[in-house]
């Protein structure tokens, strides 16, 4: 956090369960930013035993905040938001490696006077067949050869948000998945604005394991049933005609080869010589789909 004691400007919050390995290179990317001002950067873990009493030697500069059980990544973020004392706050998440000028890319545009900012995500798995065909399929929207723009909702693993919108639309909610959609969409109906700038640049590290992959996009599915009953989001419309729900596989085919040949043509290719297994991610979303009504009295801490 550059060693200041004066008030930082930016904090960086980053949600944490039993981080792996890439979560050491996570906080040294974060850690050595071209951005030269003071910052701060906290994170909250919910693992059963303290992270802090393993990572707090290597990166002294860290505040770690150990939550007492399990806690979902939305209330983990708005936990880091709230004691944070940045006038902006960036979140990313232990499985991302964020560019040298991450945090001046977000800036350039809060400068400009957009008080939320996404980031591009870029494919940190690009020697895995799973690993890439989970990046198109869940960051298709905001990949870093997309073109800047306003947009609607934006992932919170690449996002900076101004404390004054905290305290005018609130904080993420507490469920698995879509809390940032939601939240987004409580910036939008506030009237504040999101801009994408895919410069401001991100590495996922997506599942590389076939099960994995499996289990993400039917909690997806869930999560985006959850996320359209909540807000009335495009697509909302399948749940109120539900017979409608089978032929998402085929409204995604086209919204996604439509976005990555606009972005780029490379990305396009690789979508249609993975698309055997980018369709059976669809067919298991749907899955996650239809069953998201029925698991939505489930506590979050069994959903997680």
């Amino acid at each position: 956090m550059k060693g200041s004691l004066r008030r930082p400007y930016i904090s960086v919050v980053i949600p944490s369960y039993k981080p792996d390995d890439v979560f050491k290179k996570c906080l040294v990317s974060v850690l050595n930013q071209s951005y030269t001002e003071s910052y701060e950067v906290i994170v909250v873990d919910s693992s059963p035993y303290d992270i802090a009493e393993k990572y707090s030697s290597l990166f002294p500069d860290v505040k770690f905040i150990h939550l007492s059980k399990r806690t979902l990544p939305g209330k983990a973020r708005s936990e880091g938001a709230r004691i944070a004392r940045g006038e902006i706050i960036f979140f990313t998440d232990t499985d991302c490696i964020v560019d040298r000028d991450w945090i001046k890319n977000h800036l350039k545009f809060h400068n400009k006077g957009y008080r939320v900012v996404g980031g591009g995500v870029a494919n940190g798995t690009p020697h895995s067949i799973i690993g890439t065909a989970e990046y198109l399929l869940s960051f298709n929207e905001m990949n870093d050869r997309a073109k800047p723009c306003e947009v609607k909702a934006h992932p919170s693993c690449n996002l900076s948000v101004e404390r004054s919108v905290f305290d005018k639309v609130g904080f993420f909610p507490d469920f698995m998945k879509g809390e940032d959609t939601i939240f987004c969409d409580n910036v939008i109906s506030t009237g504040e604005k999101i801009y994408f700038n895919p410069e401001a640049r991100i590495y996922h590290k997506n599942r590389v394991k076939f099960m994995q992959f499996i289990r993400n996009q039917i909690s997806l599915g869930e999560g985006s049933n959850e996320t359209r009953r909540r807000t009335r989001r495009h697509g909302y419309f399948l749940i109120k005609h539900p017979y409608l729900i089978p032929m998402i596989p085929l409204f995604r085919t086209f919204a996604i080869g439509r976005r990555l040949i606009a972005s780029d043509i490379r990305l396009f290719i690789k979508y249609i010589l993975l698309y055997p297994l980018i369709f059976l991610g669809l067919v298991v979303y749907v899955w996650g789909f239809v069953r998201g009504p029925y698991r939505s009295g489930l506590s979050t801490e069994k959903r997680r």
